[in-house]
């Protein structure tokens, strides 16, 4: 303990002798009583430095040295005494580019990720506001320590073993003599440096938590819907001693019973908000007022606008802003909205420029978002000809024109638009599956978009002849050629597609995920108060969206030593 502020080492001031009126010097003896009297004053202040070291040793040191020491082994370590030591050092443990990456960065986690369940521990991961300003991170995990479990999504999903079906316009279900083993094709799990990948490591063979205090609402059909769900699981459920702990979540309206139609987690681990709102058609003020998914159009109302705002959610030191206070309120805005375009809704021709623009533009209007990830459309079972895919590929094109325009526009309601390469991605895990049983196609991590174009016209159209009208691609659906019957009606199932167009979350929508959280780094993640206060440097933004599409929305495999490492990852624009 440090001494009260009159300590004086015990000892009385000593008073020097008073001066002689005399012009003579005093006697020798009484010189040396003086030159004595100033070794004694420079003793007690070195007795004086010694206390308080001695003090400091054994309060900062000794003291909780001994009572770990002298704990039991059920009993907790008290840390009360150096919190704050604590939250300085996880502060000073900065981020650093990876090997691979120049706007993609690492720092080892003093805590692990999948742990946080407290909110007591919000300002170890990063995102509170006082924490370097960085606001969305991830990890990655080993899916036999951490799995994706489908928590929030009861239906659409790839069970393990007898494949069911349905006809068209019919509920019930029924085996359709197909199998699904759940295994991956050895190209998407690990792989090791060749010249088809520049680096070991894991491919679709891992799971992530998102750790955040960013306001993210998702808005698509029910393939969104599917990545929503598993984007909720990241960012709402841990696994803490092999229990799982998930935040609540709200289902503000279903379409028909048991479907999501809006849904909201609040608040995420962080204290952010997830949200979803399922839609046929891309926002536009000509559909306000019409019927809702699942009828076509993409008709919506203010009432489902304000259903967000309603909703009540938890302040804490993760989301409080400035002048609020902790407990509870309703949801103001959000920070980010992320479309999927919703084509075989939307036809070709009326995904337009305009419709897009208007759709981003609405993003702020209703929904008080600043930035916007616009996803590319990739090939599925509503792709019918290679006609049908050129329109696709002009749509993706206006997509990135768009996105990367935006700026020039000097917006005063969204600031920033990215795309999230998800065609790109379909595109990897069709062509890696295709190699795998037996199409003879290139490496996907070697090609570019018009050899995919070129390439895809020589298998991609080729269907599995099954009863309905938007008939799946072998390559896309299938684990193997070994046709069960003479007509290619049927085949195992692969772990990847389950239908043509719906995916397996298990394995495909972690990356997805992953490169939403790295996309949003781009834009809100800083090192500093200072880079907090500067402006976005558009190349660096470019350069940053790039990498995360390249590292993410893609078969490039994620480096071994970030799975269960304590390795926290997040994207920075400002390097």
């Amino acid at each position: 303990m440090d001494p009260p502020a009159d300590h004086d080492g015990g000892e009385k001031r000593r008073t020097r002798p008073p001066q002689r009126s005399s012009s003579f010097p005093p006697p020798t003896r009484e010189r040396v009583v003086g030159v004595g009297s100033r070794y004694v004053k420079l003793h007690l202040v070195l007795i004086l430095i010694s206390f308080f070291v001695t003090c400091l040793v054994y309060d900062r040191i000794l003291t909780p040295y001994w009572e770990v020491m002298t704990l039991s082994i059920d009993q907790p370590i008290r840390d009360d005494y150096n919190i704050e030591d604590k939250r300085h050092q996880q502060q000073q443990q900065s981020f650093h580019p990876t090997a691979f990456h120049k706007h993609v960065y690492l720092r080892q986690s003093s805590s692990t990720d999948n742990n946080f369940t407290n909110s007591t521990l919000f300002a170890t991961t990063g995102t509170t506001k006082d924490s370097n300003y960085v606001r969305i991170t991830f990890q990655f995990h080993d899916p036999k320590v951490v799995q994706l479990k489908n928590v929030y999504n009861p239906y659409m999903k790839c069970p393990i073993g007898k494949v069911m079906q349905r006809r068209d316009n019919r509920k019930a279900t029924f085996p359709s003599g197909e199998i699904r083993e759940g295994v991956l094709p050895p190209s998407l799990t690990r792989v090791s440096s060749s010249n088809e990948y520049t680096r070991n490591g894991r491919v679709l063979d891992f799971t992530a938590t998102i750790t955040t205090n960013l306001k993210i609402l998702q808005i698509g059909d029910s393939v969104l819907v599917q990545l929503a769900q598993a984007f909720d699981e990241m960012v709402g459920c841990r696994t803490n001693n092999g229990k799982e702990f998930c935040r609540p979540r709200d289902v503000l309206w279903e379409p028909w019973t048991g479907h999501n139609g809006r849904t909201i987690v609040s608040s995420t681990i962080g204290g952010g908000v997830s949200a979803m709102w399922r839609m046929t058609g891309l926002l536009t003020r000509r559909r306000q007022g019409k019927a809702p998914a699942n009828a076509p159009g993409g008709g919506w109302s203010m009432p489902d606008v304000t259903s967000f705002w309603n909703h009540t959610i938890p302040l804490n030191e993760g989301n409080i802003s400035d002048g609020e206070k902790e407990g509870k309120s309703t949801l103001h805005r959000f920070d980010a909205v992320v479309f999927r375009v919703m084509h075989g809704w939307m036809k070709s021709h009326e995904i337009t420029h305009d419709r897009l623009v208007e759709a981003v533009e609405l993003s702020h209007e209703l929904l008080g978002a600043e930035t916007v990830v616009l996803m590319t459309i990739p090939f599925t079972n509503n792709v019918l000809t290679a006609d049908d895919m050129n329109e696709v590929n002009l749509i993706n094109a206006n997509m990135r024109h768009i996105a990367q325009g935006w700026h020039l526009r000097n917006s005063s309601g969204v600031k920033k638009v990215l795309v999230l390469e998800y065609g790109t991605y379909h595109n990897h895990i069709i062509w890696s599956n295709a190699r795998h049983i037996g199409y003879n196609v290139s490496a996907p991590l070697l090609m570019t978009q018009e050899m995919f174009d070129l390439e895809g016209l020589s298998f991609l159209y080729d269907r599995l002849q099954i009863d309905t009208e938007w008939k799946p691609t072998i390559a896309q659906v299938c684990s193997e050629q070994n046709w069960l019957g003479t007509d290619k009606a049927k085949c195992n199932r692969n772990y990847l597609i389950s239908d043509g167009i719906h995916i397996c979350p298990e394995t495909v929508a972690t990356r997805y995920g992953v490169a939403v959280a790295c996309l949003l780094g781009c834009v809100y993640n800083r090192k500093s108060a200072v880079d907090n206060q500067q402006r976005h440097d558009e190349n660096k933004l470019r350069a940053c969206e790039r990498e995360c599409n390249e590292q993410f929305m893609s078969v490039m495999p994620v480096d071994e030593t970030w799975i269960d490492s304590n390795t926290e990852l997040a994207s920075f624009s400002n390097d």
